[in-house]
């Protein structure tokens, strides 16, 4: 019963976990989807961007209102499946959940435009959230398929047929938090350049220059005053600074309102941050304690083995371990006897 209780409350906490840290990406794409932020993102990481003010990007270079956790990466393959399920089936629903489960959305997208030029700069623009640079693959690598995914998926929509110059720039702009020392406070631009290997030929830049990826590693606010999106964003998403400090900062030094839904989603990130630092504690502590048992119980019955002539199945039985348990033990009991 003992064991069942640990096994429950591992469950519980693992449960409580996953649904903070769901809560809290929540919050951080919310506060990043904001116009003013979007504003900010686009001057200091967007060429196009860079000779307009943030009031103007506001007001006439941002396209209606993002959109968060809605479109699909792999969106025209998903309406494909929806069709195709939809006219095999009379009448189906095509919106029905058990398609679209399991599929990978972007962050936030939107489109933006580029004003004062002979024919409008139509740009489409995705911005993610990392918590953590730590993953299996590497980050640049999946960006990357993004930046493309978001032209491929033009087709039939921007452009039909072989009219590929309606092709529009696409840009894939990465927040990551938390990550190593050498990343942090970091600004990273990924895109095609022309290299003349032999010869001299020359293509119009717009025509090749249509996908960019920013790489943007946070860390410390108060190293990041030379770069002020860094530093925004160290403020924005720190879930250290408490609300009132978020908003003295952001106001004093970006002239950045804090309305009273930035304030609340702050709020909710900073207290949602404390949860996870506290169940990633506690986790680890009974991590650490079942582990020191299972020890335990691996040098009793290596002992029991040694001095009594025990077998290790007859050791097992004697200290009364749990099916779930005896792999791991005998595991430890090996590698103690491969060691001496």
């Amino acid at each position: 019963m003992l064991k069942q209780n640990k096994i429950s409350a591992t469950v519980s906490r693992t449960i409580e976990t996953v649904q903070q840290e769901a809560q809290y990406d929540a919050c951080v794409k919310r506060l990043l989807s904001e116009k003013i932020i979007l504003a900010w993102i686009l001057k200091e990481c967007v060429s196009e961007f860079r000779r307009f003010s943030i009031a103007q990007i506001m007001k006439d270079c941002i396209e209606g209102e993002p959109t968060v956790s809605m479109i699909a990466v792999d969106q025209d393959e998903l309406d494909y499946m929806e069709e195709t399920v939809a006219q095999q089936i009379e009448g189906m629903n095509t919106e029905d959940s058990s398609i679209r489960e399991g599929k990978i959305y972007y962050d936030i997208r939107f489109s933006a435009v580029v004003p004062d030029t002979k024919e409008p700069i139509q740009l489409i623009i995705n911005i993610e959230a990392q918590k953590s640079d730590k993953t299996p693959y590497p980050l640049i690598k999946r960006a990357i398929y993004y930046g493309s995914r978001m032209i491929s998926a033009q087709k039939n929509k921007i452009f039909t047929k072989s009219h590929y110059e309606k092709i529009r720039k696409v840009y894939s702009v990465w927040i990551q938090m938390n990550v190593d020392e050498e990343k942090a406070n970091t600004i990273t631009r990924y895109r095609i350049t022309e290299e003349n290997v032999a010869g001299a030929v020359t293509e119009k830049e717009s025509d090749y220059d249509l996908l960019t990826v920013i790489m943007l590693g946070l860390g410390s606010a108060d190293e990041a005053e030379n770069e002020p999106i860094l530093r925004l964003l160290d403020v924005l998403l720190s879930s250290k600074k408490k609300p009132e400090e978020k908003k003295e900062i952001l106001e004093k030094d970006f002239n950045i309102p804090m309305s009273e839904a930035m304030s609340e989603e702050a709020n909710v990130m900073c207290n949602l941050g404390e949860g996870l630092y506290e169940t990633a504690y506690e986790t680890a502590y009974a991590e650490a304690s079942e582990t020191t048992a299972l020890k335990t119980q691996a040098n009793i019955v290596l002992h029991m083995m040694q001095t009594k002539n025990y077998s290790m199945e007859d050791a097992f039985e004697a200290i009364g371990a749990s099916e779930t348990d005896l792999e791991k033990i005998r595991e430890l009991v090996d590698a103690q006897l491969a060691a001496k």
